[in-house]
């Protein structure tokens, strides 16, 4: 008789999971996605505004993306994650607290910030904790589900967008996309991460030998973790 065995997943690789499902998912439920170019018309501004405001959030992505990644390099980056949505959500505020083409184009350069600060910090981030739990090879497997949650929170934007509206207006569907975005601040506190320290280097350069030499810097071991993500997803499923 074959005995097969079943292999039962880490839990805290399953912890881990559903702590980014839910952070994309909540990261994507912004009910302004549906209605915002209704609110800018709303609010009286004319197509070459509206036009201009899409140019600068696509600029403030861009421009932003490589600070972000060398900050995300420096410091927690967990807390890069729980901060990502808060700056995003002070740009929701700002919208319906003052419909204007200025608190608009201010709105649209946090959101691109905080989709900077998060874009490499969580992949980075997952990669890592997963490598540490020897599931590296299940970051493409992961990551695509993440992807998902996120789809699936943009279509119940598009779904309640409407409902909310009818019953509070602008005011309300505002409110409701900076909770998510608090929400999603919450969970991710929840993200484990434990980096990865560098040697400490002697005092004395002499004494440190050769060995010194070869020791990776942390422009070195971020580029190393880069690396080993884009190996993990181009082997695709495990």
């Amino acid at each position: 008789m074959t005995v097969h065995t079943v292999r039962v997943p880490d839990p805290r690789v399953r912890r881990l999971a559903a702590t980014l499902y839910g952070y994309a998912f909540l990261g994507e439920l912004v009910l302004l996605y549906p209605l915002y170019a209704l609110l800018f018309s709303d609010t009286g501004l004319s197509v070459w505004q509206i036009s201009s405001l899409f140019v600068i959030w696509s600029a403030s992505s861009i421009l932003l993306e490589v600070p972000s990644g060398a900050f995300a390099d420096a410091v927690s980056r967990r807390l890069l994650l729980a901060l990502a949505p808060l700056v995003t959500a002070a740009g929701f505020a700002l919208w319906v607290l003052v419909p204007s083409y200025p608190a608009f184009a201010v709105g649209f350069v946090l959101w691109g910030a905080g989709g900077a600060l998060a874009s490499g910090a969580l992949e980075a981030l997952v990669f890592s904790e997963l490598d540490r739990l020897d599931a590296a090879g299940r970051y493409a497997r992961v990551i695509g589900r993440a992807g998902t949650a996120e789809t699936l929170g943009v279509l119940a934007s598009i779904v309640l967008a409407g409902p909310v509206f009818a019953v509070g207006g602008y005011p309300a569907v505002g409110l409701a996309s900076v909770l998510a975005c608090l929400l999603a601040a919450a969970v991710a506190t929840r993200f484990p991460e434990h980096r990865r320290r560098d040697a400490p280097v002697a005092a004395a350069a002499p004494a440190a030998g050769p060995a010194a030499a070869t020791t990776p810097g942390p422009a070195a071991t971020a580029l190393q973790e880069r690396t080993e993500i884009g190996r993990a997803a181009g082997r695709g499923t495990v």
